[in-house]
């Protein structure tokens, strides 16, 4: 009961700033309710999160909770809606991008979305959503009632809604009113009229549906589970553990819910004591993880941090934000779908300036980072930031380089950090970053068991003989602008010109027709194969050229090869989507959880997933076409050799083009330099040697034949 219990402790007014709105008074208040109604400009399931305790305790009392809210969660949302004119179509549009945006596993905002999803299937909420009848508005009331068993109340009125952000970061104030105080009960009833008739849709500007009508049956229900309420609430404040690595080392105390590994803490302990360093793992070996142990060991001795994570793209953007927010509730994720990441950057710096009091991350793609908007931001920061650059050689082009900032911590992630074809590059990406303080081979990752074993298994091709020609005409042309040996150029000393023709030659080799003659063949002898992906195209001839007709010209052959492929799978039945840049973070998502599910059998990718996507039950590789840069099939590899319960190994097959006679001496050299790295780690390792022994010996004399 209110007054018996917690009645002498409610405040008249709370505000942010001055004191923790969720333990002093959401908690506790929500913890003698029976009844709560809300009426709220927008509401974020992640608030359950922050409500964890008091929500507990409000089901065990049998509590009832009603939602009035808004669908959008951004300015621009919001206008939309007003200049919608299906207000409603509207509506169901927004809700259903919310909701697919916590689609990534494991994370704290799927768990809230799926405890939101049990909470209303078990009749402990119920939501309606508030329409605006002809461009009326947005509502953007912000009432709650608690009732407590014998009929009290508690109403608040405030600047608060119900995010996260609203009662942790940003400066919100509420006044509260007590129906057990004299004068104070008329308010308390006219709080309730006004709730009574939005709910029951008496208004009118505006009219309200439930949330399942608002949300589509399949968005809802990709959030069902058979897990309890109290399981799931489990899973989020369990987060304390006393972990013991694998390995044997100490046991310890933290936050995180993962053991790491000796390798991954001898890093993390590495980068603490020179403050700078790559740490370079073969991929799938845990650098985001030993990056997040830094991370908090960092906190613990230190206190709360600043940091900046830039990332390649924005699925690696949703990857570590999901990783963080396992740990972390201040996280922001800086990309172009996020249309309100300006706003949010702004008001965490805004706090952080004056309480330096919780851990800050802000996740950002490259593009984002070096933004004007961003760096704006950054220079209003109250002391310095610690920069984490996961697949860190992605900053090694001569724009990237020259803007990279001063700060004092750096850690950079990369499998394969050298940039290819420019030692300069190299060099300067190296001296940023401090050089390569830690390293953890395939081969080590795969004897330690910490990636699984892969069969190797070539196919041979040739080229046609007009695709020869192509070629042959490419290099005459090549050698002429570049006038000295190809192998001794250094491809940031040639033209723009003749790296284009590089880039044609080599198309010719990954494009062969052939190839796809080949892979028809393939399909039908592996037929019924699962969890099967197929890589075509290849990435620019390097990152550190900075063309765009490179990379577009590129990504058109790519293109045009990922559609014959599709256009192939369909007609033989095979389920499969295609992963490339032109999907949007909540299509890559929903095609992931597909592919994981099962619904699909097969993903189609150019280059999408060579960095730093985190799928493990990939078990099945087709590689269609491979650029000479090592970093590409090294990624790709590690890629498939991520650990999974149901997988025993993963099966690699690779097309390369070979042929006997001069004119394929140039490419017999580039491809065989992948069946050569390929074949030293493969279980089927023996077999090759036995088969391609005498051609790495007459193309690859610098190499270490075993």
């Amino acid at each position: 009961m209110f007054l018996e219990n917690i009645g002498k402790e409610v405040k008249l007014q709370y505000r942010s700033t001055e004191e923790d709105v969720v333990q002093d008074f959401y908690v506790p208040v929500l913890g003698e309710s029976v009844q709560y109604d809300r009426s709220v400009g927008y509401f974020s399931s992640n608030i359950l999160v922050s409500y964890i305790e008091g929500l507990e305790k409000f089901i065990q009392n049998g509590g009832r909770m009603r939602l009035l809210i808004s669908p959008f969660v951004s300015l621009d949302d919001g206008q939309a809606l007003i200049d919608s004119l299906n207000p409603e179509e509207s509506v169901s549009g927004q809700l259903a991008d919310l909701f697919s945006s916590y689609r990534l596993n494991g994370n704290k905002s799927n768990i809230a979305a799926q405890i939101l999803i049990q909470l209303i299937r078990e009749k402990y909420l119920e939501i309606r959503v508030v329409v605006p009848n002809n461009q009326a508005g947005l509502f953007h009331e912000k009432v709650a009632l608690f009732y407590d068993e014998i009929g009290d109340v508690i109403a608040t009125v405030g600047s608060n809604n119900e995010t996260k952000s609203a009662v942790q970061f940003n400066l919100e104030s509420f006044s509260t009113f007590r129906s057990w105080l004299n004068g104070q009960d008329v308010y308390i009833d006219n709080f309730q009229s006004n709730f009574s008739d939005t709910w029951d849709s008496n208004m009118k500007s505006f009219h309200t549906v439930s949330i399942e009508e608002a949300v589509s049956k399949e968005i809802l229900q990709a959030y069902d589970t058979d897990r309890s309420i109290s399981d799931l609430y489990d899973q989020l404040h369990g987060n304390t553990l006393t972990t013991k690595s694998e390995d044997d080392s100490p046991e310890e105390t933290t936050i995180l819910r993962f053991k790491p590994y000796d390798y991954q803490r001898e890093a993390a302990e590495k980068w603490l004591k020179v403050r700078k360093g790559i740490i370079s793992f073969a991929t799938g070996t845990g650098k985001t993880k030993t990056a997040i142990y830094a991370t908090q060991k960092l906190i613990e001795r230190e206190g709360p941090k600043f940091f900046v994570i830039v990332v390649p793209d924005k699925t690696l953007v949703e990857q570590w934000a999901s990783e963080l927010n396992e740990y972390w509730d201040n996280v922001i994720k800086c990309y172009s779908e996020n249309k309100t990441w300006t706003i949010q950057l702004k008001d965490q710096i805004n706090y952080w300036n004056i309480v330096e009091d919780q851990p800050v991350f802000v996740v950002s793609t490259i593009p984002t980072f070096f933004n004007e908007k961003m760096n704006r931001q950054l220079k209003k920061l109250k002391g310095d930031y610690i920069l984490i650059a996961d697949e860190c050689h992605r900053l090694g082009t001569e724009s990237s380089l020259i803007k990279l900032p001063d700060v004092d911590r750096r850690l950079g992630l990369s499998a394969t950090p050298e940039i290819y074809m420019s030692e300069d590059k190299t060099e300067r990406l190296f001296k940023y970053f401090g050089g390569v303080i830690a390293e953890y081979s395939l081969e080590k990752a795969i004897r330690n068991h910490k990636l699984t074993e892969y069969e190797y298994k070539p196919i041979e091709v040739e080229l046609s003989d007009t695709e020869m020609e192509k070629y042959k005409k490419f290099t005459h042309e090549i050698l002429k602008m570049i006038q000295s040996p190809e192998e001794e150029i250094s491809f940031d000393s040639i033209s723009i010109e003749a790296q284009m023709k590089l880039f044609q030659r080599a198309r010719i080799v990954y494009g062969a027709q052939s190839k796809l003659e080949k892979l028809s063949d393939l399909l039908d002898e592996i037929r019924g194969t699962n969890h099967m992906l197929i890589y075509c195209g290849a990435t620019s001839i390097s990152e550190g050229a900075e063309n765009a007709d490179v990379d577009q010209e590129n990504e058109q052959s790519s293109m045009r090869q990922i559609v014959a492929v599709n256009n192939m799978l369909s007609a033989k039945g095979i389920p499969a989507a295609q992963y490339t840049k032109d999907e949007n973070g909540s299509e890559r998502l929903d095609r992931i959880g597909s592919f994981r599910d099962g619904t699909i059998s097969t993903l189609v990718a150019i280059k999408a997933l060579d960095e730093g996507v985190d799928i493990p039950e990939i078990s099945t590789g087709i590689i269609l076409a491979s650029s000479g840069n090592p970093r590409e099939f090294v990624q790709r590899r590690g890629r498939l050799l991520r650990r999974s319960p149901e997988k025993d190994k993963a099966v690699i097959y690779d097309m390369v083009v070979l042929g006997s006679g001069d004119d394929y001496e140039g490419i017999n050299r580039s491809e065989l330099k992948r069946v050569q790295e390929f074949t030293k780690s493969a279980i089927n390792k023996t077999d090759l040697e036995s088969r391609y022994n005498d051609l790495f010996a007459k193309y690859l004399e610098e190499e270490n034949v075993e």
